[in-house]
């Protein structure tokens, strides 16, 4: 009798650990898993959310008829099986500029499910790859291979370049006035010191859409310099930092 109470004690302990350890696993999401870039929508509103660690960036683009809809981003944060998304720009809604975002989601392999959106996204990919995975903000230009850094490149104006290990998007917004100015965005590769985007948003230019631009890039000093030509043509040479060192 006692052989098998203590058995059944054994084999009841075992259950209530597989328990709670499921328990956790399935309410608690790695942040590490959502890092990479997620598409959502038809081509017609194709949305594209890019994770680094600490920044994420959305757009929605009409892909055929080459036009931009919208972009919002900011910072964002995983607490249990909430998405916390601090938005620092919105091209519809600049109200909620400073707010922050709280949405539940289910990750199931490939798939990312927001509650509060009833949106569903799918991997693009996992951005782990490349040497240029991250958030940059632009911070100065080259002139006969000479930089001169911009006075306050992070406040209240900045350029902002989010990439993930394919995809990328370019942001410039004022966090104070809460104005959008301009975005850009696409693919990218990045390969033994050559950079190719193929441009899928525009709002500067949108003949611009559909161009691929190929630029040198290289490491200066923990920088990035972004040296080619311009979509609409002329040189450009500039210098792009990473947003953590400006943070800290």
């Amino acid at each position: 009798m006692k052989i098998k109470l203590k058995s059944l004690t054994i084999a009841f302990l075992a259950i209530s650990v597989a328990a709670v350890f499921t328990f956790f696993k399935i309410t608690g999401i790695d942040a590490n898993d959502l890092k990479g870039a997620w598409e959502y929508g038809p081509a017609e509103k194709q949305t594209v959310m890019i994770n680094t660690a600490k920044i994420f960036s959305v757009a929605a683009y009409d892909v055929p008829g080459k036009k931009f809809i919208s972009s919002y981003g900011g910072t964002w944060r995983i607490k249990g099986s909430n998405l916390i998304q601090h938005i620092e720009w919105n091209t519809i809604d600049p109200e909620q500029v400073g707010k922050e975002l709280s949405s539940e989601i289910t990750l199931t392999g490939s798939k990312l499910t927001l509650t509060r959106s009833n949106e569903t996204w799918n991997r693009v990919d996992d951005g782990k790859s490349g040497e240029l995975t991250g958030a940059w903000i632009i911070t100065g230009n080259y002139t006969n291979d000479m930089v001169s850094k911009r006075p306050s490149p992070f406040f209240p104006r900045r350029t902002m370049k989010v990439l993930s290990g394919t995809r990328f998007h370019w942001i410039a917004y004022n966090v104070a006035t809460k104005q959008f100015m301009n975005a850009g965005g696409g693919s990218y590769s990045a390969h033994d010191g050559k950079y190719t985007e193929h441009i899928a948003f525009f709002t500067k230019t949108p003949e611009s859409v559909g161009k691929t631009l190929s630029f040198q890039y290289s490491f200066v000093n923990g920088d990035w310099r972004h040296k080619g030509e311009k979509s609409t043509g002329g040189a450009m040479d500039e210098c792009w930092s990473r947003r953590e060192t400006l943070e800290n």
